[in-house]
This record gives structure tokens, C-alpha cells and sequence, in this order.
């Protein structure tokens, strides 16, 4: 199994598409995760054969994460809910075009003060978003990972613990090699969740892993000085140094 390093490019980076693989390739990384919402904050969106150039052009292996934050898998409005599934849809048809080796994707959110009839609603939802990008991801042919999250004091997400995780891809049960698992080691650190027990429950399902630290308390997205140790513990094909910046990268992997 070829092993890749690399960082995310997202909405908080000035650079090019081309400018952001110089950076990477400076440092010796082979890897570049696209946040979606990354092209659509151009003002010259890249197009899927500029970013399709980044492995013929550029030996850049790609994976893409899938909408967040303003995109809820879980949202309890049916049409937000649904514009959610098509932008990861999206996310999936650039990924089949440009050759990316997974699309990442969250498992939903919800208010941890609704009442507990409008939580299972919410975990429906994302069950069932997450169940129709699923398909679509079988039908294209790219891996649609989902990612653990961390345990936060407001909102309660669907995938923060292994047994979380487990019975959300039980409850969308489809049976593909097309669903499975990012595993974000800085989540499961500040979730109180030694990163082993995803590894120990889901093997060969994880295909992406996140890389960051922090110390325990908050989702910081701090440097981490062993992550080549942790991706040998992992053993995902594609590694990604999630940072704040790239002076933080940059500090990742000069130590």
C-alpha cells in the first residue's frame, strides 16, 4: 500500500491551486485534500482538469472533504437537508473527474438542547443523506468516507466514538466498499477517545486520516510532532496534515 502525506487546502489559504503544490511539494509532501468549499470562494474557480493536473502534472494524489459547517447532513429542514446530499454529490462527480481517491464527509449535527423525538429526527436525516451519497458514491466509483467528530458541549454530533460511528454506518446500511471511515486522530483526542480503538474497530475501512493535535480540551488543530508514527498506526493510504496554516504545517513537518 503506497502511503501519502500531505496538508488540506481550504477557504483560509490565499494561495493558487498551483501556488498551494509548490508549497507542498517544497516540504516533500505528495497529498493535497481540497475543502469543498475552497472553489467556490475564487474568484477563478478551478476547474476539475486544472485540478485533475495536480497528479499528472504535479505527482499530487487528491482526496476532497465535503461541505461543512453551513452544510448539515442532518439538517432538520428537508430542503437544507437535500442541498446538503447534492453538494456532496457534487463533491463525489469532481472527485470521479479529477481521480481523487475519497471524498470525506461529516455525519450530521444537532442542538443537544432539543428534545430527544427532534435528536432521532436529526440522526434520520443524516442517516439518510448520507445513505443517498453513498450510492451515488458506488455509482461513481470514488469512496465516500465518513469522519469521527468531536465531542463539543453544544452541539452532539452522530459519529464521535466508535460505537457511535458503527451504529451510524449500520443504520445506513448499504452494503459497499464505497462507505467508509476517515478517521481524525485531533477529534478523537479531544473527544477523550485514545485513536487506536477507531483503528482497532474499523481496519482497512479507513482510508483518509486527519492529523492534528491538541490537548484534550479543544479541537485546536495544532501541529503533531509523531504524525508519521500515528499514520504508521493508522495505516491509511492518504494522510492529512490538517493545521491552521502553513507555517503550522510547515512546523509539522520540520519538526
Amino acid at each position: 500500500m503506497n502511503t501519502n502525506f500531505g496538508a488540506s487546502l481550504g477557504v483560509g489559504v490565499g494561495d493558487s491551486v498551483a501556488e498551494y503544490a509548490n508549497f507542498l511539494e517544497s516540504l516533500g509532501l505528495s497529498h493535497v485534500e481540497i475543502r469543498w468549499n475552497y472553489p467556490d470562494t475564487r474568484e477563478e474557480r478551478p476547474s476539475d482538469r486544472r485540478l485533475r493536473d495536480l497528479r499528472e502534472s504535479r505527482d499530487l494524489t487528491r482526496t476532497i472533504h465535503a461541505p461543512y459547517g453551513d452544510a448539515n447532513p442532518g439538517s432538520l429542514n428537508e430542503g437544507r437537508r437535500r442541498a446538503t446530499r447534492d453538494r456532496i454529490v457534487e463533491a463525489l462527480d469532481t472527485a470521479a473527474a479529477i481521480g481523487a481517491g475519497a471524498v470525506v464527509v461529516h455525519g450530521g449535527s444537532v442542538t443537544r438542547s432539543y428534545p430527544d423525538r427532534v435528536k432521532s429526527y436529526a440522526r434520520e436525516q443524516a442517516i439518510r443523506t448520507i445513505r443517498e451519497a453513498a450510492r451515488h458514491a458506488d455509482d461513481v466509483g470514488v469512496p465516500l468516507r465518513v469522519e469521527n467528530q468531536p465531542v463539543k458541549r453544544k452541539p452532539r454530533y452522530n459519529t464521535s466514538t466508535p460505537e457511535n460511528l458503527v451504529a451510524f454506518l449500520d443504520d445506513v446500511g448499504l452494503d459497499t466498499d464505497y462507505l467508509g471511515v476517515t478517521l481524525d486522530v485531533g477529534h478523537a483526542t479531544a473527544s477523550g477517545v485514545d485513536y487506536e480503538s477507531f483503528v482497532e474497530t474499523f481496519g482497512d475501512r479507513i482510508v483518509v486520516a486527519h492529523l492534528h493535535d491538541n490537548d484534550g480540551t479543544a479541537d485546536d488543530h495544532d501541529p503533531i510532532a509523531a504524525y508519521e508514527a500515528v499514520a504508521a498506526d493508522v495505516g491509511a493510504p492518504y494522510n492529512v496534515l490538517e493545521m491552521k496554516s502553513k507555517a503550522d504545517v510547515e512546523r509539522c513537518v520540520e519538526g
